[in-house]
């Protein structure tokens, strides 16, 4: 079904079932929107790459949504992207092209992926945070508002580098990391650091600039209780796959 009026979707665009589309969204050519997905009003859906305003035989590439989407209003969704099922956007999301992202994602509101980032399966990227281009992020990574990841070592000189973050890695609050470094499996990056070196696996770091300060499982809460690595302790249920069994807990 379409809710749709004062915008556009291309002729060219393949909208699967139960698909709802809000007022004033800009579907463009070669889009493909899974079923049962919901587009918020004032969204576009396909934009161009820089190149389209250069190159007049400039083809869009393909913009894949999956299933179960929610893109909420006021998002831009480049061309060139993949996103996986049951995926979410906050309001006034921006994903550059050369993106891919696995299934039960989540980028929240006013967050930026700058473009060639590849995201994993069940991350969750909260609000205003700024991703770097070429930046690789593994699954179950937890990425808290204001945190910024860098590319541009030496700027502007265009030496864009990697910045990779392992699986189950936290980066707390107004963290930044610098360009081309490894944040390791199970690690936690505290709010406001500056990380400008490797952080090893089940590592918390802290400080500016950041220091070790020891592993992850010799923090406690208040009850004295081991929380790290949290996937060993989380008692709360969030859908992750190993949760399954304890769904109607």
């Amino acid at each position: 079904m379409f809710e749709q009026s004062q915008g556009y979707i291309s002729p060219n665009a393949r909208i699967g079932k139960n698909v709802s589309i809000g007022l004033g969204t800009i579907i463009y050519d070669n889009v493909e929107i899974g079923d049962d997905s919901f587009i918020g009003p004032y969204c576009i859906i396909g934009e161009p790459s820089i190149d389209y305003y250069s190159n007049p035989n400039f083809s869009r590439k393909g913009t894949y949504i999956g299933n179960k989407c929610i893109i909420r209003s006021h998002s831009v969704i480049y061309n060139n992207i993949k996103i996986g099922n049951y995926c979410s956007t906050g309001h006034h999301t921006l994903i550059r092209e050369n993106t891919k992202i696995g299934n039960n994602s989540n980028i929240g509101s006013f967050s930026e992926i700058f473009g060639s980032v590849s995201i994993g399966d069940f991350v969750r990227i909260h609000s205003r945070v700024g991703i770097g281009e070429n930046s690789f992020i593994e699954d179950y990574v937890y990425i808290f508002p204001y945190v910024f990841i860098t590319n541009d070592k030496y700027p502007p000189h265009g030496n864009l580098l990697t910045c990779h973050i392992k699986e189950y890695a936290q980066i707390f609050s107004h963290a930044v990391i610098l360009p081309g470094l490894t944040i390791g499996k199970n690690s936690i990056v505290a709010a406001g650091a500056l990380v400008t070196k490797d952080v090893g696996d089940e590592r918390l770091v802290m400080g500016n600039p950041a220091r070790d300060i020891k592993s992850v499982r010799e923090i406690r809460n208040e009850e004295g209780q081991q929380v790290y690595p949290w996937k060993e302790f989380l008692k709360v249920y969030r859908g992750y796959p190993w949760q399954q069994q304890n769904e109607n807990q």
